[in-house]
């Protein structure tokens, strides 16, 4: 039976009630024992249980017809109680209200689930029924790739067949998925049954997992049955993981030994046209042999290389030395006698020294380099019987009978790259000789200025030198140095024209050389070697600044009569001191400058000029 909240309440109250009068019997009865002496008298306990049995009998009467009467009619007991009924019943009914919207809140919240649960299954359904319709067309597609696969397989295995390349196919693991038949035919006798790549390779797991790991456009394969060949592998992915592997390989490793020698072939053409346009294209021999040896030990990657040149104390000076290590390179200077490489160059031989049973004779330095795991090449710089030096080579490496080829081609060009530079510096020494005899006849006119064009043009190449120009610069300007007075052969010998011609002698010198074929820069300078740095003396406007090649000899023959006047002291001269005031008019700032610091620094050289030459006309005064 269900209770309502206030029978659920009176029932709390009568067992309260009854709990309170038990405990209350209790008590009496412990106070009753207690003061009473120890010959209880039992008619006395059996009264008070059963008075309590009486009054729990009761009240428990009283509760049942209570509870009876408030089922019967509420409104009597409320009345016996003194309670307004109509309180209490709005309380059962805001009880039963809430009970009743918290179960149609329940019943809402259920069929909300029900409903959503509905709607999913109604997608659930229609995402089933595109299940089904997708694995149709999925099925259908698979069927036909399936198709088209197999067409390919069939295609592929064709091709294969009839390459003449081995073909073979593993997983990521290494096994044989497919293997063409010239593969199998390869590898039967060794192998009757192939099933991973091991049973074709002669190869460890190590190595195996480098294929798994990159694709190898050009490598060399070891089969188990001893030969090699050239060949490649392709990786093939799935969804970004390796799925196959793919191996083509030749049958025999001709077409590898042709590839490696073409490529080395082209490496060695490569190499000798680079140091035959390193050498082409230079004029002297420091520059071409320290150009040379540097190609030469990059390209060839050598511990060490130099090249030496026989002087005139018959030794073998170093002129140019190279590579990454320094260690095994000899003295600035080797004597010919008693060692290889004297014996390379008198011999006009190449020496190898790969081990020690290659050397000629007992020699230290030799030993030493072998002893380090070093190899020694002596290729001689001949050409026609003729030793110009040798060329030395420190490598980490044999040297075999193709790199000794490639050594001796290299030889003949630096060998004739030596006699062109040579050949040019004799004619070049030469031009400036007859040069010079030419330009002494403007000197002969008097003896006071014998020798002045030669000394200006030596002392334009000091200026020169200190500009850091190239060799070529250095070469002009000495060049403009000495034909700077020659329009001085126009005048009378001793005539006022000859010391007084400033206005003419530059542009009559032009004119006279202009057709030889000379660079503009020396005929500006010719012409205008006595024009003022700030153009105060121009006659016309034919030019905007000084020349620069003007501006070296306007200062340089300045010097050079400043050092034949009787009152300077060729040994202490005072030249910039006295010239400073025409700096900037007269004279470039700069090149005032710098002969100031030849003043200071090659002075010595300076004064040689003049120590047998001013001294010696300043005695014939």
């Amino acid at each position: 039976m269900k209770l309502s909240l206030f029978e659920k309440k009176i029932i709390k109250a009568i067992i309260l009630f009854m709990s309170l009068s038990f405990i209350f019997t209790i008590i009496t009865m412990y106070i009753l024992i207690a003061n009473t002496s120890h010959n209880i008298n039992s008619e006395k306990i059996k009264m008070i249980l059963m008075e309590t049995i009486v009054i729990t009998v009761l009240l428990s009467f009283c509760t049942f017809w209570i509870l009876k009467i408030i089922r019967k009619d509420k409104g009597i007991m409320f009345g016996l109680l003194g309670v307004d009924s109509s309180e209490i019943t709005i309380r059962e009914f805001d009880v039963l209200n809430k009970n009743y919207i918290d179960q149609l809140n329940d019943i809402n919240q259920l069929n909300q689930n029900y409903n959503e649960q509905r709607d999913q299954l109604s997608k659930i359904q229609s995402s089933v029924k595109q299940v089904q319709l997708n694995y149709k067309e999925l099925n259908s597609k698979l069927s036909a790739k399936k198709s088209e696969l197999k067409a390919f397989q069939d295609f592929f295995e064709k091709v294969s067949n009839k390459m003449a390349s081995m073909v073979w196919i593993t997983d990521y693991q290494g096994n044989i998925i497919y293997t063409n038949k010239i593969t199998q035919n390869k590898l039967k006798n060794e192998n009757e049954e192939i099933t991973t790549i091991f049973d074709i390779l002669d190869i460890s797991a190590v190595q195996f997992d480098l294929f798994r790991k990159r694709n190898f456009q050009n490598m060399i394969f070891h089969f188990i049955n001893g030969q090699a060949a050239n060949g490649r592998n392709l990786r093939v992915f799935e969804k970004e993981s390796i799925k196959y592997i793919l191996f083509l390989s030749a049958t025999s490793n001709q077409e590898s030994v042709m590839n490696r020698t073409y490529l080395k072939k082209s490496r060695d053409l490569h190499f000798i046209n680079e140091i035959s346009k390193i050498i082409s294209g230079q004029i002297t021999i420091d520059t071409t042999l320290q150009d040379a040896i540097e190609k030469i030990a990059f390209l060839g990657n050598y511990n060490s290389c130099s090249i030496r040149l026989i002087n005139d104390d018959e030794e073998l000076e170093l002129k140019a030395v190279s590579g990454y290590s320094g260690e095994f390179v000899m003295k600035n200077r080797v004597s010919v006698a008693n060692s290889h490489i004297g014996y390379a160059f008198k011999e006009n031989k190449i020496v190898i020294l790969n081990v020690v049973e290659d050397m000629l004779f007992d020699d230290d330095e030799i030993k030493n380099v072998i002893a380090n795991n070093r190899k020694v090449a002596y290729i001689p710089l001949t050409n026609y019987n003729k030793n110009l030096g040798i060329m030395s080579i420190v490598s980490d490496y044999n040297f075999d009978s193709e790199s000794i080829v490639l050594l001796e081609s290299i030889s003949i060009n630096v060998t004739i790259a030596l006699e062109k530079i040579l050949l040019y510096d004799r004619l070049k020494s030469n031009y400036f000789k007859t040069v010079e005899a030419f330009v002494t006849a403007t000197d002969i006119k008097s003896e006071r200025f014998n020798g002045h064009s030669r000394r200006v043009a030596q002392i334009c190449k000091m200026i020169a030198e200190k500009l850091y120009l190239n060799s070529s610069e250095i070469d002009e300007i000495y060049m403009a140095g000495l034909l700077h007075d020659v329009g001085k052969l126009s005048f009378s010998d001793y005539s006022l024209d000859y010391y007084f011609d400033i206005d003419q002698h530059g542009a009559i010198g032009r004119k006279m050389v202009e057709r030889v074929g000379l660079k503009k820069d020396i005929l500006d300078g010719i012409e205008h070697h006595h024009l003022n740095f700030d153009l105060s003396n121009l006659k016309n406007n034919e030019v905007n600044e000084q020349p620069y090649y003007a501006q070296i000899i306007r200062i340089a023959n300045d010097f050079d009569l400043y050092m034949n006047l009787d009152t300077t002291d060729i040994h202490q001269p005072n030249f910039i001191e006295d010239m400073q005031p025409l700096v900037g008019s007269i004279y470039s700032a700069q090149f005032m400058r710098i002969m100031q610091d030849i003043l200071v620094n090659n002075k010595e050289s300076l004064l040689k000029i003049y120590q047998t030459e001013v001294l010696d006309e300043k005695q014939l005064l």
